[in-house]
C-alpha cells in the first residue's frame, strides 16, 4: 500500500541545461613547488529525475566535464611550461544522486480564473385548500447553483533544490607519459567526484518555467604519483600530487509529464419547505 501511494504521487521529468564551468587544476611537485591551471569551459547536459511524494527526487545526469591539462617537465623534474588544455578532449561523465524540492515560495499574488456562476431559482406553490373547518397551505422552494471554475493560475513561485551526486568519469587519461628530454603530467583526470549543488526552480503556479543551478565538483581519490627520470647515471624521483575542483552555473528548461488539472464543476442545491396549517371551528347559529 505504501509503495502504491508513493507511485501515485511520482512524477518523471527531464531537465536539459547549458551553462559554463570553471576548472581549477593545482599540481604540487618536487620540493614544495606548485603550479595552477584555471580554465573556463562550456557546460551542457541532461538530467532525468523521478519526483516522489514529499519533494524527494532521485536522479541520473549525463553531462560534460572539462578537458584535462598537461604540464611538461624536464628530466630533472623542473617545470618547463605552463599548463595547456588537452585539445579535443572534452570529457563525458555520469552522475547519480538525490535532490530535494522545497515547498514553493510565492513571489506574487495568486490569481484565480473562474467562469460566471449559473443560478437557477425555482419557487413553487404546490397546494392550497380550504374548507369551513380548516385551512392548509404548503410552500416548497428550491435553489440550485452550478459553479464552473477553471484551474487556479498560481503566482510566480520558486523552489529551492539542494542536491548531492556522485560523478563517474569513464575515460581517465594516463597521468604520466614520457616526452622528449623529460615527461608530461596530465592533471584533471579522476574516476569519481562529489557534486553538491543548489538549484532555484521558478514556476507559474504548477507550470515549471526554468531552473538556475549553482554546482561544485570535488574529485576523489587523487593520490600522489612518482615520476622517475634518469640524468646520466642518476635516477631522479619527482613526487606529483594533483587536486581538481570545478564550479559553475547552468540554466535549464524543465520538461514535465504531469497531467494538467481540468476545470471543475460544482452543483449546490438548497431546498426550503414552509408549511402553515390553521384550524377554524365552524359555529352554527
Amino acid at each position: 500500500v505504501l509503495l502504491a501511494g508513493t507511485a501515485a504521487h511520482a512524477q518523471f521529468s527531464l531537465l536539459p541545461y547549458a551553462g559554463f564551468e570553471q576548472s581549477n587544476n593545482s599540481l604540487r611537485y618536487g620540493s614544495g613547488y606548485s603550479a595552477t591551471a584555471v580554465n573556463g569551459n562550456l557546460k551542457a547536459g541532461l538530467r532525468a529525475g523521478y519526483r516522489l511524494k514529499g519533494g524527494h527526487s532521485p536522479f541520473v545526469n549525463i553531462t560534460t566535464s572539462p578537458a584535462p591539462v598537461s604540464f611538461r617537465f624536464d628530466r630533472a623534474g623542473t617545470l618547463l611550461n605552463a599548463a595547456n588544455a588537452v585539445r579535443g578532449n572534452l570529457q563525458l561523465r555520469l552522475e547519480a544522486g538525490y535532490l530535494y524540492n522545497s515547498k514553493p515560495i510565492a513571489l506574487g499574488k495568486k490569481k484565480v480564473a473562474s467562469l460566471p456562476s449559473q443560478e437557477d431559482v425555482t419557487v413553487t406553490r404546490i397546494r392550497k385548500s380550504s374548507c369551513g373547518s380548516y385551512t392548509y397551505k404548503s410552500y416548497c422552494g428550491s435553489k440550485t447553483k452550478t459553479i464552473q471554475s477553471a484551474p487556479a493560475k498560481g503566482p510566480l513561485n520558486m523552489r529551492l533544490q539542494p542536491a548531492l551526486a556522485l560523478a563517474y568519469l569513464p575515460s581517465a587519461e594516463q597521468t604520466i607519459k614520457p616526452a622528449a628530454n623529460g615527461f608530461e603530467y596530465t592533471a584533471g583526470t579522476w574516476k569519481t567526484a562529489l557534486v553538491p549543488s543548489l538549484g532555484f526552480a521558478f514556476a507559474k503556479g504548477d507550470k515549471p518555467l526554468f531552473t538556475v543551478t549553482a554546482f561544485y565538483t570535488r574529485a576523489l581519490g587523487q593520490q600522489e604519483e612518482l615520476a622517475l627520470t634518469q640524468v646520466e647515471s642518476k635516477i631522479i624521483q619527482t613526487p606529483l600530487q594533483q587536486k581538481t575542483a570545478t564550479w559553475g552555473l547552468s540554466l535549464g528548461m524543465p520538461i514535465g509529464f504531469a497531467k494538467q488539472k481540468a476545470a471543475s464543476v460544482q452543483t449546490v442545491t438548497e431546498r426550503k419547505v414552509y408549511r402553515k396549517t390553521s384550524y377554524k371551528r365552524c359555529v352554527r347559529m
